[in-house]
């Protein structure tokens, strides 16, 4: 092997193993950091190795590209402002976005108070809306019988993103409450759109499916008594 095909062309080389990096990053921020990095590189490459100036120039292009992104990002960032009751659904279901996206996320679906009574799944049918339950008891039903409540801070019709999207069970508010509800065909064109918001999306319905799972195994018996089991 030619050493000093590797030695002498650093420079590029590193350029393009940091670009190779940059595709394996699930975050934004360290994505267009190592892109910025790669380019840096390649700009040294094209300057000192090559003396090429249309190199260079495109290069410093996808720098100052690749600025203003991370710019707009902390600006969002900063700029995002959230309820009470968001802060909650954010910390606890929605943790892997930046508070940005997390703003844009929360502004595709809408904030309504949930009568009582208010069906929220039907057995056997496709959930119409993916909800988080921020106050209120979710009575869940099988074949008419009362399996158990499910309480606040809690995802209703999150089976629903799963399998063949069709609910095992339907969900009734037990009494009025108040929660944040999203459409199914804007879930689907998130998952097209942007797959790192949906996956954060489906990491919050995982982790609130081992928190409904690990309730239901030790918890009590009494379906009336309100609990995390299965919510559709």
């Amino acid at each position: 092997m030619d050493l000093g095909f590797i030695i002498e062309g650093w420079a590029g080389h590193l350029s393009y193993l940091l670009l190779v990096l940059s595709m394996l990053m699930r975050h934004m921020l360290w994505l267009r950091l190592f892109v910025i990095a790669s380019a840096l590189a390649g700009i040294a490459f094209d300057h000192f190795w090559l003396q090429n100036p249309v190199g260079v120039f495109w290069q410093s292009l996808l720098v100052v590209v690749n600025v203003a992104e991370l710019a707009l990002l902390w600006r969002n960032d900063r700029r995002a402002r959230f309820t009470p009751e968001e802060d909650r659904f954010r910390e606890t279901l929605l943790s892997g976005l930046s508070p940005g996206r997390t703003r844009r996320l929360l502004d595709m679906g809408r904030w309504e108070t949930l009568p009582s009574e208010t069906v929220l799944t039907h057995e056997g049918q496709r959930p119409e809306f993916l909800t988080y339950v921020a106050t209120g008891a979710v009575r869940i039903e099988r074949q008419g019988r009362l399996l158990r409540l499910v309480g606040e801070g809690h995802f209703i019709g999150e089976m629903s993103l799963m399998g063949d999207g069709l609910a095992v069970a339907t969900a009734v508010m037990q009494n009025e409450g108040w929660g944040w509800r999203i459409e199914r065909p804007k879930l689907d064109r998130l998952r097209e759109s942007n797959p790192a918001a949906m996956a954060a999306v489906e990491a919050g319905v995982a982790r609130d499916m081992r928190a409904k799972l690990a309730y239901q195994n030790a918890g009590p018996d009494s379906a009336a008594q309100p609990a995390d089991g299965p919510a559709d």
